[in-house]
């Protein structure tokens, strides 16, 4: 159990109770959600599913086909939206604008935020549904404030709190993790044991709307500003050319095509200038970070006067950190001891212990 000692945030393990409630749960076409989907059935909850399609008209979506055979499979209703406009409007868009601006983005984050929560909201309410259910691993609980905290899931190989921090806090009371709770190897069991397993999408940790390399996605959305550019060192020097800024990221190694004893490495992407500053491996260990666009999911000042736990990309074990609330409402983050590529565009998410606090993007 978690405390904080200036402020009460003890977890209180209390689930919604399934009697007389219904719930309505995300489908993709893959495994976790199909498992979710079941665990809510066998616990006596009144199930719907839903699927987004946001791929473009006429384009097939083998998510699509699947989720049909999962909710045939269940005996549950599915409903089935189009949603490749507003899709394309707040994710692809961020995407591209992300690369164009010199940024890593995660559109994951967005999409959790935008488009799968607040849509399939959005489409419980009009069904008179009480809950919105995801396959993700993850938690919710009521905190001893009475406010529902956002948690790590059980199994922390697959925990996905990262992607959700976004979400608003107004809604975590009304979102339920089936999965928060479980083993990944528990999930494929159980799968194989209801006949899930069968029927399902293979799992994929490619980008959902990017068939192939995302490079190759930028060019065809046409990324005009990405000219030709200059290669220098941290200190100016023009070491060679690069195609164009969007093909790179903070630490990457591959395809800056200068031969030396030792690797070069992206340090930065110069927007205003249109050059690519590398650097050698030592060169990416930071210690600060500037994060905007928070959301918090717990009263800010409780973080400020401790220090945290912050990662910078999903998949991060996350450091040490303390963290400093400007009146801009940005986030200047001091972790103590220095992190590896901290990358601009990426999300920083603030963790106690467990409790997911808050998070943003990293802009400088």
């Amino acid at each position: 159990m978690f405390c904080n000692k200036r402020q009460k945030y003890h977890i209180i393990i209390k689930s919604p109770n399934p009697k007389d409630k219904s719930v309505l749960i995300a489908l993709s076409g893959g495994i976790d959600s199909a498992v979710a989907a079941h665990e809510l059935l066998q616990a006596g909850w009144h199930t719907e599913a839903y699927f987004l399609n946001i791929l473009p008209k006429g384009v097939s979506d083998k998510g699509l086909v699947a989720s049909k055979a999962v909710a045939r499979h269940l005996g549950i209703r599915l409903h089935c939206l189009n949603e490749a406009r507003i899709f394309e409007k707040e994710v692809i868009s961020y995407f591209t604008k992300s690369y164009n601006m010199g940024m890593t983005p995660n559109p994951c984050v967005v999409c959790n935020n935008r488009i799968k929560v607040v849509i399939g909201l959005s489409l419980a309410a009009s069904l008179g549904i009480d809950y919105l259910a995801t396959g993700h691993y993850a938690r919710t609980k009521r905190l001893l404030n009475g406010q529902t905290g956002l948690l790590k899931a059980k199994d922390l190989k697959k925990d996905q709190s990262y992607f959700l921090h976004q979400i608003s806090k107004e809604v975590l009371p009304r979102l339920i993790f089936p999965l928060g709770d479980r083993i990944k190897r528990d999930v494929m069991e159980q799968a194989g044991r209801t006949g899930l397993s069968h029927i399902v999408q293979k799992e994929s940790q490619e980008i959902c709307f990017l068939k192939g390399n995302y490079r190759t996605f930028l060019k065809k959305m046409g990324l005009s500003d990405n000219m030709p550019g200059d290669i220098v060192s941290l200190d100016g020097k023009v070491l060679g050319r690069h195609a164009g800024l969007y093909a790179f990221t903070v630490g990457q190694r591959q395809g800056i095509g200068i031969p030396d004893k030792t690797p070069y490495y992206v340090i930065a992407l110069d927007r205003k200038n249109n050059r690519l500053v590398v650097g050698k491996g030592h060169h990416l260990w930071g210690k600060e970070l500037l994060a905007e666009h928070v959301n918090w999911l717990v009263n800010p000042d409780t973080v400020s006067e401790q220090s945290c736990t912050v990662k910078i990309r999903h998949g991060n074990a996350g450091g040490r950190a303390d963290l400093e609330v400007l009146e801009s409402g940005r986030v200047r983050v001091r972790f103590i001891s220095e992190q590896l590529a901290i990358t601009p565009g990426q999300f920083a998410v603030f963790y106690l212990d467990e409790l997911v606090a808050g998070g943003g993007s990293i802009c400088g």
